[in-house]
């Protein structure tokens, strides 16, 4: 599943980026495959995205999300 997808509060594991480019970025940002991470706002209108991992907030595009997948974890 995409990041784009990851309902609000839920907990995923990155698992890979289908885009090398984007992937590149954020792994430099410190997101990276194995990594946890939470959608804790989704902007209207396909905007961006506020995730949050080890105690660090992010906002990514769109676009960008659908690049990110991972898979799930039970809720916390």
């Amino acid at each position: 599943m995409s990041i784009d997808r990851l309902p609000l509060g839920k907990i995923g594991i990155i698992s890979e980026f289908k885009d090398k480019v984007i992937g590149s970025r954020l792994i430099e940002l410190g997101l990276y495959p194995g990594k946890p991470v939470s959608v804790i706002r989704k902007a209207p209108f396909k905007g961006a995205l506020y995730l949050k991992s080890d105690h660090q907030s992010f906002a990514i595009g769109h676009q960008e999300a659908k690049t990110v997948f991972l898979t799930t974890t039970s809720e916390k």
